[in-house]
């Protein structure tokens, strides 16, 4: 049977080892002054993977808060572009019902109209339905519908 000995950088990005092993013709006792030499030569080097290391930590961190920053920007992007679209949808539909809510308007104008040549009994009767009909499709007022309106900045 035949030791070894294995030495190794502790840092986790400064890879470094190195392997000593016994032979037939010398064991690890009489190597040792010269693997410990070895060993102190080798910490330069370990310095200098623990430095290049460390650097392309912090460089990778940049990379990484830049591509957060990044990410949280499309976001944005993204949530104000589908907020614009749907404050325009909603302020097309508030236009289309008022325009509808006109339509019928002029409408119950042109039957209030026509009921002014009835009789008195027919024209109440009339009145009554149009005031409930009036009731049922509610205010044809732009200001109330534009008050409704959410702007892109209110989602």
């Amino acid at each position: 049977n035949r030791l070894c000995l294995q030495a190794y950088s502790p840092y986790p990005r400064a890879r470094w080892g190195k392997t000593w092993r016994e032979t037939e013709g010398c064991d690890l006792s009489k190597q040792i002054m010269a693997i410990v030499k070895e060993l102190e030569l080798s910490t330069e080097k370990i310095a200098r993977l623990v430095e290049k290391g460390e650097r392309q930590a912090e460089l990778e961190r940049i990379e990484w808060e830049a591509q957060k920053e990044q990410w949280r920007r499309e976001e944005e992007e993204r949530y104000a572009a589908q907020s614009l679209a749907k404050s325009k949808a909603e302020l097309f539909q508030i236009i289309d019902g008022w325009a509808e809510a006109n339509r019928i308007e002029k409408y119950f104008k042109e039957v209030e109209q026509r009921a002014a040549d009835l009789s008195d009994n027919e024209r109440i009767k009339i009145s009554e339905r149009l005031q409930r009909a009036r009731e049922l499709i509610g205010s044809p007022d732009a200001f109330d519908h534009l008050m409704k309106w959410r702007a892109p900045d209110e989602f």
